[in-house]
């Protein structure tokens, strides 16, 4: 019992983390009129930016792949740019949402970690679930939104469901690293932000891979050793059903983060248990 002694301190504490995760997002805009909606909104914004710049400034006839596009990439560019983008903006929002929002989430709940029936461990759980419940309206509105433009995928719309899951078991154990290490570490927090920062350049979020790829050589592997290239790969392959990030088939993709994943999961546990008793100290 003592090697799942953290995943059963969170489902016995599952009524706290949900309370916790509503104070959390009440808190963000208490006192203003929008409240909670701003946390959809504020996003909408960034992508709003993101469009105007890539489809307005620098144009969305960005190069595609023919073969991987059929008939819609008749041309050579992007078709529904928009859709295009939204499939990789949005779970990089809740990506980046949950990394930064759990790892400084310990070292500012000193008044909460020293109280001592509070179970630390759903404090980075907390983050995370914010970001997913955020995630999870954002994804709906886009789903109406492609049914208003007449691009709904259908019944593959319902593959956000375990695309979820997957986004999930990526990046669980990374929040329990860096929340931890956060917390004798302080600078981890900037670090972890400068890096997420490149990490979305070098991620085929607002660019096809083909414009990287065409121009430099093995410029493919990059994407291949990239987690989040195939998340986002594996959110256009439902939504967008094309892709065309990463050159491995998607089962490939399925497994690889799977099993990242799961290594990140087993070395965020071991930090964060091993950790746990020096946390009131350090807080």
């Amino acid at each position: 019992m003592r090697g799942i002694r953290m995943e059963i301190e969170l489902v016995r504490n599952r009524r706290l983390l949900w309370e916790l995760v509503k104070r959390d997002l009440r808190t963000r805009y208490v006192g203003s009129v929008m409240g909670v909606f701003w946390s959809v909104i504020n996003p909408l914004i960034m992508l709003i930016i993101y469009i105007f710049v890539f489809s307005i400034i620098f144009r969305t006839d960005l190069p595609a792949d023919p073969a991987s596009m059929g008939p819609r990439a008749a041309s050579g560019t992007i078709p529904n740019f928009t859709v295009y983008l939204c499939c990789g903006l949005l779970p990089w929002n809740a990506l980046l949402e949950s990394l930064v929002g759990s790892t400084a989430i310990i070292a500012s709940s000193g008044g909460l970690i020293k109280k001592a029936v509070f179970p630390a461990a759903i404090l980075p759980m907390q983050a995370i679930v914010a970001s997913f419940v955020n995630l999870t309206i954002t994804l709906l509105l886009l789903g109406v939104f492609l049914i208003v433009i007449g691009q709904f995928p259908g019944l593959w719309f319902v593959m956000i469901v375990p695309l979820m899951a997957l986004q999930f078991i990526l990046v669980v154990g990374a929040c329990y690293f860096f929340s931890t290490v956060n917390v004798f570490f302080r600078d981890m927090a900037p670090i972890l932000s400068a890096s997420l920062n490149f990490l979305f350049w070098l991620t085929p979020i607002v660019y096809p891979a083909r414009l990287i790829t065409d121009r430099m050589h093995g410029a493919e592997y990059l994407f291949l050793v990239n987690p989040v290239a195939h998340l986002v790969r594996l959110y256009r392959q439902a939504l967008y059903r094309y892709s065309f990030e990463v050159p491995c088939s998607v089962g490939v993709s399925i497994a690889y983060l799977l099993c990242l994943g799961a290594l990140a999961y087993i070395v965020g546990k071991y930090v964060f248990t091993r950790s746990q008793s020096h946390l009131v100290d350090e807080v």
